[in-house]
């Protein structure tokens, strides 16, 4: 009879790769990826319907990993293995490894970038990648002995995260009550291709983007959108984990602007209070410290 293996989340794992090292990502929640060919319909004088499809140039695979943050960035997929930040025109490559085998993402630039951090939650990351090329293999495959704990890996006390400000409009932990925050990074590209080949040279990011903060408080007070000046305060956001400790971690954003506030009301809960904002990426290309 043939050997039955059934795949599961305990027999996965991600590596990140070049051509001479290799490096397996830890603390990965989740992991998909999905590929859609792109054509053109073609359709003939006399005749009804389209008679034949054709591939496109910019072939594109879309690869999204979930991952818990720990003490240090080496399970981070993305600052893990660049220094270049956010607006970067290099691209990573991947190995998503199981029992049944191999499948190897390359040329994976950077398209969304996000963290979340809540109370009574573990602080977790996610990042999407657009990539050139995929291929699949039915060597290199996991064995059952294969699988780890991470038993080693000091993730990070959701009860030891600060917020800290600079401006009158930002939050901080000493003066409101924070239930959570988020970032999240989405990046436009433009894909270049030359002459004779189906797949982008560079992905150019388009430096214009901006990137958004939220922030949610239990309601203590009352505040809101400042609309006496025309121009919008600007001022720094620094998340730090473990603050005061060698482990500590710190995310730090740049001339960020508040551009709304919410707040919500509703039967047997706290009243709470969101804070929205807005940074540009040119001068926080690389928010990790």
């Amino acid at each position: 009879m043939p050997t039955f293996k059934r795949v599961n989340s305990s027999d996965t794992q991600v590596f990140n790769y070049t051509d001479s090292t290799e490096s397996r990502l830890v603390g990965i929640q989740e992991c998909s990826f999905n590929s859609q060919k792109q054509f053109t319909e073609l359709s003939e004088l006399g005749k009804f319907g389209t008679q034949n499809r054709i591939l496109n140039s910019n072939q594109t695979t879309e690869l999204k990993l979930d991952f818990i943050l720990n003490e240090q960035k080496t399970n981070d997929p993305f600052f893990a293995f660049t220094d270049s930040g956010f607006l970067s025109t290099g691209s990573l490559n991947f190995k998503i490894r199981d029992l049944a085998g191999e499948n190897k993402i390359s040329g994976a630039y950077l398209q969304n970038y996000s963290l979340n951090l809540e109370v009574g939650e573990i602080p977790e990351g996610s990042v999407s990648f657009q990539a050139d090329s995929i291929s699949y293999n039915d060597t290199n495959n996991l064995e059952y002995n294969n699988q780890t704990s991470d038993s080693d890996i000091a993730f990070l006390n959701p009860n030891n995260i600060t917020v800290s400000t600079n401006f009158d409009e930002g939050i901080n932990t000493t003066s409101y009550c924070v239930s959570s925050v988020s970032i999240d990074v989405s990046l436009d590209r433009t894909p270049v291709t030359r002459i004779g080949s189906k797949v982008p040279k560079y992905r150019y990011p388009d430096p214009n983007v901006n990137g958004e903060i939220s922030v949610s408080i239990l309601k203590n007070q009352v505040t809101g959108v400042d609309l006496s000046s025309l121009v919008l305060e600007k001022g720094n956001l620094i998340i730090k984990f473990n603050p005061s400790e060698t482990s500590e971690k710190t995310y730090q954003v740049q001339n960020c602007s508040l551009i709304s506030v919410s707040e919500n009301a509703s039967l047997d809960d706290d009243t709470k209070m969101n804070f929205n904002y807005s940074f540009n990426l040119k001068d926080n290309n690389n928010i990790f410290n």
